[in-house]
């Protein structure tokens, strides 16, 4: 456990922050109320500014437990994603979400995937000083737990599972870069992606469009899509303007890592979870990762779409194919 949980405590306020309390069950409710309860609002704002953790405890480690399980965060940063997976895997599955640094602070991203990876090794080894470790990660997280998976081989370190969710081996190099999901003066496809992800994984629709964002200053840009997500009901906060400039930083430095990352042999296996609904339909169902393993890649099939696979009804297998790639519960 680590030593200090300042750090995870604020990282759970900022989610309580994001999320909608009614679309949480009843036992996020109870883990959220429990860590919020470890720091009064005027203790904080007396306090100096704390170094966030990476790392947030979604599911505890009790003493009959599993091994624990680490997974990463998508382009955007967040772990909110993660809680219904993580709550339909079991009280008795220890669940860590790595979130992304300058997501909760002024601090400046992280600018490689080995140099994010490098980071999260560290902060995991408070929780878990050795192997075998158990990772995973979706979408832009799934590179990340490779490249993690990659450092702690060469460490000397056992890695006893590598679950990639719906993730494939990066891009060609030769492959242009979509220049709109790194554009800081119009950052519209960026919150369109987001507003997307709200719809997939929380039923949230924003209806904004590029139509509505079009010919605004991308401060302008933002305001309207804050004003969107608090109609919603999906944030509160006073710095919700701040929180959406850092989730855009964040995400734009996440693409040029994803973009920028050439990955390398990997002697080990490597579990495949992805999505029945891939928008191609020649994509094979390793998603590209035997090329990177001289072992039989192994792959596993989740009912939904790349987001809607961690939305109800969809996260329970999902959940359950985790759960059994861990070494228990039933297969789906």
């Amino acid at each position: 456990m680590p030593q200090d949980s300042a750090p995870d405590d604020r990282a759970v306020r900022r989610a309580r922050l994001l999320e909608r309390r009614s679309q949480l069950s009843p036992e996020q409710q109870r883990l959220l109320a429990e860590r919020l309860h470890g720091r009064s609002s005027a203790t904080a704002a007396a306090a100096p500014p704390a170094v966030v953790s990476c790392l947030v405890e979604i599911t505890p480690a009790a003493p009959s437990s599993r091994p624990p399980f680490f997974c990463v965060h998508p382009a955007g940063g967040d772990v909110l994603c993660f809680f219904p997976v993580a709550r339909w895997m079991g009280a008795d599955q220890p669940f860590y979400g790595f979130q992304a640094r300058g997501l909760e602070d002024a601090r400046d991203p992280l600018a490689t995937i080995e140099e994010i990876a490098a980071a999260y090794i560290a902060e995991m080894r408070r929780v878990q000083p050795a192997g075998p470790y158990h990772l995973g990660g979706w979408s832009f997280g799934g590179l990340v737990a490779f490249e993690i998976a990659q450092q702690l081989r060469a460490q000397g370190d056992t890695v006893a599972l590598l679950a990639v969710i719906d993730t494939g081996p990066g891009v060609p190099e030769h492959m242009p870069m979509d220049s709109a999901l790194v554009d800081e003066a119009d950052p519209s496809r960026q919150l369109l992606v987001t507003a997307e992800y709200l719809k997939g994984l929380r039923g949230v629709d924003l209806g904004l469009s590029l139509a509505d964002l079009a010919g605004r200053a991308a401060d302008e840009q933002i305001r309207l899509f804050v004003e969107r997500i608090q109609r919603a009901g999906v944030m509160h906060a006073e710095d919700s303007f701040g929180q959406v400039r850092r989730l855009l930083c964040v995400y734009r430095a996440n693409v040029r890592a994803y973009r920028a990352y050439r990955a390398r042999p990997y002697p080990g296996v490597i579990t495949v979870l992805h999505a029945a609904a891939e928008p191609d339909p020649d994509a094979p169902g390793d998603l590209g990762w035997s090329a990177f393993t001289p072992l039989p890649v192994e792959s596993r099939e989740v009912p939904g779409d790349h987001v809607t696979m961690l939305a109800e009804p969809n996260v329970r297998v999902l959940a359950e194919t985790l759960r059994a790639c861990l070494g228990g519960g039933r297969e789906p």
